[in-house]
């Protein structure tokens, strides 16, 4: 009886969903090519299969005790949905996708925030921006020589992180930061999906003499920056540039520079700056982070608390107790999104491995933790 059992939770599931057209519902998204992916085990493809005539995908024999996803893939465009099995083993997902387009026609920089710190010889900078794709109808942009790009920063002593919130999602996902063929601009291919899409973006920059002439391109037009500095005796000029604040308590300063338009090039020289040694044992690249009581501040800092706001949704995912309905469905959907930034990770870093730009040793550990914290997701999504 026991080996009957096992025998059925391994291969009694079905899932059954389809594809819908997001830009245009009356179209037919048949022979698409969808993947069953269980991540318990370790990332990989079960099942393969394409969509029909009206759309629809359907696949037999699923394991029960493994956390899955359905990923589509829609023109280049890898569109993912949670499987979840109900009481009769059998789980429905539908997938909304959208037609590419490869024109910026309505999709527009919100906002772009920075900060700089001066630590030690160096200069660490992160700069977020926020796409906002208002498409109508919606369609996601592609663009295969980049979707977000950043021009290369004199001196850049390695290259930049790239971390990317996806629209509808709350949890960051690292990209890989491809150089053009010129070597003049650093570029991710991660699409811009309807909706909001936030990149965040850190660099190490030499800062030995105590000043540094940062040189940047813009690509696209922008309203004015605010830049957070640090310490607050660090000094920033350029064209265009006021300091709007300065906190010697709290340690930084605030800069605002004019509005920005697409295809120039603005110059701002650091100076100076009170350096306070990095601790020996850190190896954290990240920018220290400022206390909460920066106050009004906060979204000109707020990439520095990037760390803490990933610790806070740690510590929510694994203590949060269910209260209401509401709150219950809100931790599930969370849950959700990072199990789907998680697999885009675990495939990214996958194609990094096979092209060499990552080494075995730091691949196995990054696969291995991202696995535990799928097996993980996919035991708090189990219970009751």
């Amino acid at each position: 009886m026991a080996i009957a059992a096992a025998a059925w939770a391994q291969g009694k599931g079905v899932v059954e969903g389809r594809l819908l057209d997001g830009t245009n519902p009356s179209a037919v998204a048949r022979g698409v090519p969808v993947e069953v992916l269980t991540l318990g085990g370790g990332m990989s493809v079960i099942r393969t299969s394409a969509t029909d005539a009206a759309g629809r995908f359907r696949f037999e024999g699923l394991p029960l005790d493994a956390p899955m996803m359905v990923r589509a893939n829609y023109r280049g465009v890898n569109y993912h949905g949670p499987v979840s099995f109900d009481a009769a083993a059998r789980a429905h997902v539908a997938l909304t996708v959208f037609e590419p387009t490869t024109s910026m026609q309505d999709i527009r920089v919100d906002g772009v925030r920075m900060a700089f710190e001066a630590a030690a010889d160096r200069l660490k900078s992160v700069e977020t921006v926020v796409f906002n794709n208002r498409t109508r109808p919606p369609r996601t942009f592609m663009n295969p020589e980049g979707n977000f790009r950043i021009s290369k920063a004199p001196g850049i002593l390695e290259p930049p992180e790239i971390e990317v919130t996806s629209a509808g999602s709350s949890m960051p996902l690292v990209q890989s930061a491809l150089e053009s063929a010129d070597g003049k601009s650093y570029y991710s291919l991660y699409p811009l999906k309807p909706g909001l899409t936030t990149f965040t973006v850190q660099q190490l920059l030499p800062y030995g003499t105590r000043s540094y002439a940062y040189a940047q391109k813009f690509y696209q037009d922008v309203g004015p920056i605010d830049i957070g500095a640090i310490p607050q005796d660090l000094v920033l000029s350029g064209a265009g540039i006021v300091k709007v604040q300065e906190d010697r308590q709290k340690g930084f300063a605030v800069y605002r520079s004019a509005p920005i338009k697409a295809g120039s090039t603005v110059v701002w020289t650091f100076s100076g700056g009170t350096i306070a040694p990095e601790p020996e044992s850190s190896g954290d690249r990240s920018v220290t982070a400022v206390p909460n009581s920066v106050g009004r501040n906060a979204p000109v800092l707020g990439p520095l608390l990037l760390l803490g706001f990933i610790l806070v949704l740690w510590y929510a995912f694994n203590h949060i107790q269910d209260g209401s309905q509401k709150a219950a469905a809100v931790r599930i959907r969370q849950l959700r999104e990072r199990q789907e930034q998680l697999v885009d990770s675990v495939a990214d870093l996958d194609r990094r491995f096979e092209s060499g730009s990552v080494g075995r040793q730091e691949f196995a550990a990054r696969r291995e933790e991202a696995k535990r914290e799928l097996r993980r997701i996919f035991l708090l999504l189990r219970k009751p």
